[in-house]
């Protein structure tokens, strides 16, 4: 299994992206492997398509479904509240969705997480892959 940041999905969608290029080459290193995403991942990719980089609305609807279909899909909500007790007792901040995908992983046992974001480097027990 491995956990996909919205980041490396905004990319993989749009040609557009920066790191277009780099996230259809992971996919491809990816192979079968199971691809894991959570509701917030969805909500943060629909975000920034359509406020950010204001997507055309009919593809932002074909993104949605295919996140809603092509990925293992967890309930994210059940880690809130571990998350918000770890953020409690650590030094580092950055956005507490991110803090609930590290919580999500480190209880299901994933390892890996495809990402942009360097704040993912260092996080106990996960690899990220960029």
């Amino acid at each position: 299994m491995i956990f996909l940041d919205a980041n490396y999905l905004v990319s993989f969608y749009i040609e557009s992206e920066e790191y277009h290029k780099r996230a259809l080459e992971i996919d491809d290193e990816i192979g079968d492997r199971t691809r894991v995403i959570s509701r917030l991942i969805i909500a943060e990719v629909i975000n920034i398509l359509f406020t950010k980089l204001k997507v055309d609305k009919k593809l932002i609807r074909e993104i949605y479904g295919d996140l809603n279909s092509e990925y293992t899909l967890i309930e994210d909500h059940y880690f809130y509240d571990k998350t918000l007790n770890d953020i409690m007792n650590s030094n580092k901040r950055f956005p507490f969705f991110d803090y609930v995908f590290i919580t999500l992983m480190k209880e299901l046992g994933i390892k890996e997480i495809v990402s942009f974001d360097k704040h993912f480097n260092n996080q106990d027990g996960i690899v990220r892959i960029h």
